[in-house]
């Protein structure tokens, strides 16, 4: 295998230095008894075959041996030079290799006081000789695995260089170190030139195609909408890089994505469904002001079906190729809705992503941004809002840029804003801005006409996504179902049916005891609807009912995390809204 060969300059070193310190000769053969080091009389035959009688034995019975009288011992009987040999004392250890000798170190005397001296401190020297065949063992270890690494890293980069996939590798500065052809083609960077100057901007766009993040690449002033992934990772010395693996984003799959996310939105106006008189009105509405430039409110209790309303707008709208995006304001930490809101460049607030990012009002530029639960925004974001609206201007964080936008605004609330305005938590001159045109959404108590045509379009929803028979509806049920105020509106009718779906048979039937739960269940939340209701001045009091609903459903299910998550699927709102509500009412 001729592996000491690979660590000739090493073993010649250390030679040398063990020569000096002992004050006598060394040599190291390897397995064909090949000097591959020497000092003294054995350095003028290096790369020579040696005779190595001893050397032999020490092979086949892999231990050290001491010659104290060469010429007389066993093993130089048979040596051709024995007659004019000069050597005194050879003291030879074993150099072993993943349990198996690869060569002998051999330490060797030619003057009678240096023998007296080594004979003097044989154990030591006979110790020393073995821990140096050690640490040659271990450099061959070492060796071996440097070469292992480097022939990984050889076929790792004649991989990644035949990658169709641009990698580029950048520093703490986001710097490239690193690139492979693909991107160098990509980018159009000259290969001759030093990759550490080019300094790269990534901007994360927040949409996805194929599970990547759609990024735009920023480098020496060109811009690319490509399509990757980012690693991040940190050296054995703390040092931090980060991998990008991109590919460009083909004009046709950026069309494709469009399209097919207009196409879904299309579909949204005929989801308004019912035939009751205020449902109409609501289409009728929605057709009127589709193209106005205009911000619309959308008003309407939880579940009422909001952001559906917004959607059809947007597909009404001439501004139906262009983006629609939606944003919860309740849903989303308060330190954090704007930057979501207005982006961030690089380096904008500690914990920023290092990339920066396109914020809401951007991603929606030509389109429709809808504001869910717009009752629910700080006040200070509320000011930043209504300069918005004004100007048509935004900054990112961390930027004196401006950015023109041309956006319609849709808000949406289950609030009573005018009464957070006298409490001095909403803005008066935002709610004016916003309410140029309003939709009040009734609630399903209000349109109770409707919901056999819900549970239609809810069962055949269920029915297919869990490869089930349509649910059967008889009279009885239906009557429950009519029966009841539904507080949670459409979501919690949909809870309902996506419930008794799961419980049917194989032929849409559904057992009594089923059917008898159900109805248990709404006349028990019935009743809690009952006894919160008290009346001032002749007005029901909905904050009164919601408080005690949320309470019994607590006591029922824990405050648990789980518990609360059942609380809300019951009472048909989200999660987000449910935490509100109980910080709110200090439950």
């Amino acid at each position: 295998m001729m592996l000491l060969k690979k660590i000739q300059n090493y073993i010649k070193q250390y030679v040398e230095v063990i020569a000096n310190v002992l004050q006598c000769e060394v040599e190291i053969v390897d397995e064909n008894l090949i000097r591959i080091a020497g000092t003294g009389y054995f350095e003028k035959n290096i790369e020579k075959k040696c005779e190595g009688l001893v050397y032999s034995f020490i092979f086949k019975t892999e231990k050290s041996q001491v010659i104290e009288d060469p010429r007389k011992n066993n093993l130089c009987i048979k040596c051709k030079d024995k007659e004019i040999c000069t050597e005194e004392l050879e003291i030879s250890a074993p150099i072993f290799y993943k349990g198996k000798i690869v060569g002998v170190i051999g330490l060797v005397c030619f003057k009678k006081e240096d023998k007296e001296r080594l004979i003097r401190n044989m154990n030591s020297y006979l110790k020393f000789t073995e821990q140096i065949s050690d640490l040659i063992s271990s450099k061959l270890f070492e060796t071996e695995e440097e070469i292992d690494k480097r022939e990984r890293v050889d076929i790792l980069k004649n991989i990644i260089n035949n990658y169709d996939k641009g990698l580029i590798i950048l520093n703490e500065n986001r710097e490239i170190i690193d690139i492979n052809s693909s991107a160098i083609e990509k980018l159009k960077i000259e290969e001759n030139l030093e990759y550490s100057i080019k300094k790269v901007n990534l901007i994360s766009k927040r949409e996805k195609l194929d599970n990547e993040q759609v990024y735009i690449l920023e480098i020496e002033g060109n811009r690319l909408n490509v399509q990757g992934k980012l690693f991040k990772l940190k050296s054995f010395m703390n040092k931090e890089y980060e991998i990008f693996l991109f590919d460009k984003i083909r004009k046709n799959r950026l069309k494709e994505m469009k399209e097919k996310d207009i196409e879904d939105v299309r579909t949204d106006i005929f989801n308004i469904i019912g035939n009751s008189k205020k449902i109409e009105e609501v289409r009728k509405m929605i057709k009127k002001i589709a193209n106005s430039p205009s911000t619309i409110l959308i008003t309407g209790e939880s579940g009422t079906g909001k952001e559906l309303v917004a959607k059809a707008i947007h597909s009404c709208s001439d501004r139906v190729n262009d983006p629609f995006v939606a944003i919860n304001c309740g849903a989303i930490p308060e330190t954090l809705l704007e930057s979501e809101l207005f982006g961030y460049v690089r380096g904008a607030f500690s914990g920023a992503s290092g990339e920066g990012r396109i914020g809401k009002f951007e991603l929606a530029n030509n389109g429709i941004i809808f504001l869910d639960e717009i009752g629910e925004m700080p006040l200070s974001l509320q000011v930043k809002l209504l300069r918005v609206l004004q100007e048509r201007k935004i900054e990112r964080l961390g930027s004196n840029k401006s950015i023109d936008l041309n956006i319609r605004v849709i808000a949406a609330t289950n609030a009573d804003l005018l009464s957070l305005i006298e409490q001095g938590k909403f803005r008066k001159d935002l709610y004016y801005r916003l309410n140029v045109l309003e939709i009040e959404l009734p609630p399903l108590r209000e349109r109770k006409e409707d919901i056999e045509i819900l549970l239609e379009s809810l069962i055949k929803k269920y029915s297919l996504s869990f490869n089930k028979s349509l649910l059967k509806v008889d009279s009885n049920l239906l009557k429950i179902l009519k029966n009841y105020n539904w507080p949670g509106n459409i979501r919690e009718l949909e809870n309902i049916i996506e419930y008794l779906v799961n419980m049917q048979d194989e032929f849409g039937n559904l057992d009594n005891e089923v059917v008898v739960k159900i109805e248990e269940k709404l006349n028990k939340k019935q009743k809690t609807i009952e006894r919160a209701s008290f009346k001032v001045n002749n007005t029901l009091t909905l904050e009164a009912v919601e408080k005690e609903m949320i309470k019994e459903s607590l006591k029922k299910y824990g405050t648990s995390r789980e518990g609360k998550e059942m609380c809300a699927k019951e009472l048909g709102i989200g999660i987000a809204t449910l935490y509100r509500k109980i910080e709110k009412f200090k439950l």
